[in-house]
């Protein structure tokens, strides 16, 4: 394809040269229609010696600009053939054969064909120029083509590829432990969760933002990390997170207004109770970030650590585990998360035997409590994140320490929730 800069000039392909005999064959047919032009317009003197514009010229010349200096004195010389043969049969009044005229036919021929060549000759070394200059810029192309697509899935990988959700909230909790002199649900807190949730789920600008009676309030600005950005009360996405208390992104809301909205996700901050104690807002994250499983995962780290906030420093066990409990609950109803529950029972001395040696061995964000009395005490085990076949797999690991208990199944599905909620009263 020719490009912009060359429109107007006649690009000679290097890789397909001209075809000779067709030079020759249109050199020798405009040669001869010259010649029968010229005798059929003057028949006395069709080569113009006695006087005017000697058009027989036109052959060779437009010969020579077509093709070159060899096409172009050939066509000169069958001129001068024929135009003997004129005088030879009588056809061209003239006492002698013009010797000047011949010579300056042919001269013109020479001086326009060597101008052809020239440029000819030039134009073919900038074609090849160009096409070698062509395929590199085509090869960069698809290089950085090839190493755009590369550095994006590498973001991607990257992006994916790192903490767990399990050790995802294990961090969080241990680093929410971290501040020191912090209770509860304050500034600093806050923007402790929101720094970890930010540099996890890949925020640039976001901030909590507090409601009180159920209304936004965008003088009370919690924490927030990224550049400070303006809220609109009516901003569609947000009133949509109000109005249902869940997570809620620009891609879900219908309204024709979607172009003028600033914020790209809501996010309830809202504990295992369900109270919704601030609003999580979401300005400005990397396209490879902004989907679903991403947004959820912050949704999920957010309220755990409000969670752990708030109830993390219950004194009982029994206590963090119902509080852990309603969490992971909550988990499996808004986000489908899986959870296991085991229930340990059996013999006093097996099960307070079993209960001391799984509880140094439980994993990070796994609860385990014994409720009951002491004839008849019962060990509960949390698995979050954990479905059925993991959780055997965790039993077959620990299988020597509950080979004499007895020991039931029960996927968070299949779980009363009151039927927790009641150990403490045990």
């Amino acid at each position: 394809m020719k490009k912009p800069w060359l429109e107007g000039i006649e690009v000679v392909n290097v890789n397909n040269p001209v075809s000779v005999w067709g030079g020759w064959l249109e050199t020798f047919i405009l040669t001869v229609i010259v010649i029968v032009a010229s005798f059929v317009t003057g028949q006395h003197d069709p080569f113009r010696l006695g006087g005017g514009f000697p058009w027989p010229v036109l052959g060779p010349l437009l010969a020579g600009l077509r093709y070159g200096f060899v096409y172009g004195f050939v066509s000169a010389l069958l001129i001068l053939a024929a135009l003997g043969a004129a005088i030879n049969q009588q056809w061209q009044a003239a006492s002698e054969f013009p010797l000047a005229w011949a010579i300056g036919v042919v001269i013109v021929a020479m001086v326009v064909g060597e101008f052809r060549d020239i440029w000819g000759r030039r134009l073919h070394r900038l074609e090849g120029a160009y096409q070698y200059r062509a395929e590199r810029l085509e090869e960069f192309t698809r290089n950085y083509q090839l190493l755009r697509l590369s550095h994006d899935r590498l973001e991607q990988t990257v992006a994916n590829s790192g903490l767990s959700l399990r050790e995802g909230i294990m961090h969080l909790q241990s680093s929410l432990d971290a501040i020191d002199g912090i209770n509860g649900l304050t500034e600093s807190s806050l923007q402790k969760l929101i720094e970890f949730v930010g540099e996890y789920g890949a925020l640039t600008q976001a901030c909590i933002v507090g409601i009180p009676a159920d209304r936004i309030d965008t003088t009370r600005i919690l924490a927030r990390i990224g550049k400070d950005f303006s809220i609109d009360e009516n901003d569609v996405v947000l009133r949509a997170a109000l109005e249902s208390g869940e997570l809620t992104t620009i891609n879900l809301v219908t309204e024709n207004a979607v172009d003028q909205n600033q914020l790209l996700a809501v996010i309830p901050v809202s504990d295992s109770t369900g109270e919704i104690h601030a609003m999580l807002l979401v300005r400005s994250m990397p396209f490879f970030a902004f989907h679903e499983n991403n947004l959820k995962l912050i949704a999920v780290l957010v309220a755990h650590g409000i969670d752990h906030l708030r109830f993390g420093a219950a004194t009982s066990s029994v206590a963090r585990f119902i509080t852990s409990f309603e969490r992971v609950y909550q988990d499996f109803k808004i986000f489908k998360l899986d959870a296991t529950l085991l229930r340990l029972s059996g013999e006093c001395a097996d099960v307070m035997a079993a209960h001391e040696k799984l509880r140094p061995s439980v994993r990070a964000i796994d609860m385990i409590c014994m409720t009951g009395d002491n004839d008849r005490p019962i060990v509960w085990i949390m698995l979050p994140l954990t479905d059925i076949a993991d959780a055997q797999a965790w039993m077959q690991r620990a299988d020597g320490v509950l080979a004499k208990v007895t020991t039931e199944q029960l996927a968070i599905n299949e779980i009363d929730p009151q039927r927790i909620r009641s150990l403490e009263l045990q």
